[in-house]
């Protein structure tokens, strides 16, 4: 009987293992992936670019895929769906960023008040 509840903590014990390896593996992928279709893109210029995909979004802003992604479903990022693809306008990615800057000045400004 005792021999049950061990072979189930192992078994669980290995799945797990085998989920940590498969999710790295898909990460892998992911990351060469990208990086191949970058090779390929080469040395075109993107400065003329109107629309930049999520992963251009996340280079862009230096910031997760996931973090993004959270982003444009809230509405925080406003985003256009093209098919299957998500597509952020480069006009709509600086206003956001603009949105998010903070002026030190007023942060002093705010704690001389409530000082």
């Amino acid at each position: 009987m005792k021999q049950k509840p061990q072979q189930l903590k192992l078994a669980l014990k290995n799945l797990r293992q085998a989920l940590e390896q498969t999710e790295s593996a898909l990460l892998e992928l992911d990351e060469s992936f990208f990086e191949e279709e970058e090779h390929v893109r080469g040395t075109q210029e993107r400065r003329g670019q109107d629309l930049f995909s999520v992963m251009e979004v996340c280079q862009e802003l230096g910031m997760g895929k996931s973090w993004v992604h959270r982003r444009i479903k809230i509405g925080e990022i406003p985003s256009i769906r093209l098919g299957n693809n998500i597509k952020v306008r480069r006009k709509d990615l600086e206003e956001y960023l603009e949105s998010r800057r903070q002026n030190p000045l007023d942060e002093e400004e705010e704690l001389a008040r409530a000082g």
